[in-house]
């Protein structure tokens, strides 16, 4: 069964938009998927007598109309026909529209090189997307490549856990990917100062829930290496990332709702904003 098959790929005219873009349509040629390309104006407010003389809404939205023009020639490029679409409103809320309104089942989007500091707060249209999504949304970073051959899967020992192992055991189906998967134990200096025991409770129902996780790996026929790290969750995912080589880090945004969708997981805004390589937020 085919895990993914449309793609909605979101350019906003950055070359880092484009990157992903260009991404998305090779991913789309090799597996024979379907990719809408979606670029959305955003509203304007203002008094359009201020912005200059003659100067019409068309005129202010034509470089946003103009970027389909672009995605179209880097589609040709590959032979691979992409349908354009073109919105004006709010873009995230346009974005998680649109996906609905197409059914597709991945959003694609790029990343600017930003300072660390911006990194880790990233735009607020692709945290929005990413909490407000049904869907799985794919993070690309400039510079970065879509593989899916040595993965990366973050857990914690929750029902979300469960749901990111089920997509990786899909892509490890899909595109034969060598899985690693990585829990991180973590108690608050204050909790351990008070409580020293809880460190090896919570290192023993790792253990335990990893163990389950290998068990059904296997009964998949996927073999999986697992990883248990100390520390700061987002800076052990990044470390052993950066250590193994992962082409891919697949991690959960917890399903939130409203607003507190928004502040989304410290782990995986930081992740997703930190990371050189891309970055699968499974829903």
């Amino acid at each position: 069964m085919r895990l993914y098959r449309k793609i909605l790929a979101c350019i906003d005219g950055s070359e880092e938009s484009f990157h992903a873009f260009e991404e998305a349509v090779k991913f789309s040629k090799e597996i024979g998927i379907t990719v809408f390309a979606l670029t959305v104006a955003p509203p304007y407010h203002g008094d359009i007598s201020l912005i200059g003389i003659g100067l019409s809404l068309e005129e202010l939205n034509k470089p946003y109309k103009d970027t389909l023009s672009r995605a179209k020639d880097i589609a040709n490029k590959y032979g691979v026909l992409v349908k354009p679409l073109y919105e004006e409103g709010e873009p995230f809320e346009k974005i998680v529209d649109i996906s609905e309104e197409i059914s597709a089942d991945l959003i694609v989007m790029g990343k600017k090189g930003m300072s660390a500091l911006r990194e880790v707060l990233m735009g607020s249209v692709t945290e929005r997307v990413i909490g407000y999504s049904n869907i799985d949304v794919l993070i690309v970073p400039k510079d970065s490549t879509i593989k899916w051959n040595k993965v990366l899967v973050a857990v914690d020992v929750s029902p979300y856990g469960e749901r990111i192992c089920g997509r990786a055991i899909e892509i490890a189906k899909n595109f034969g990917s060598e899985l690693n998967v990585i829990s991180v134990v973590e108690v608050p200096s204050e909790v351990f100062a008070i409580k020293p025991e809880i460190f090896d409770t919570h290192l023993e129902k790792i253990k335990q829930y990893l163990k389950n996780l290998e068990t059904k790996f296997l009964k998949e026929n996927i073999l999986t290496n697992t990883i248990i790290e100390e520390g700061e969750p987002y800076r052990k995912i990044m470390e052993t990332a950066e250590k193994i080589k992962a082409d891919l880090i697949i991690i959960g945004s917890h399903g939130r709702t409203g607003l507190k969708r928004l502040l989304m997981g410290s782990t995986c805004q930081r992740v997703t904003g930190l990371s050189k390589v891309p970055v699968l937020v499974v829903k």
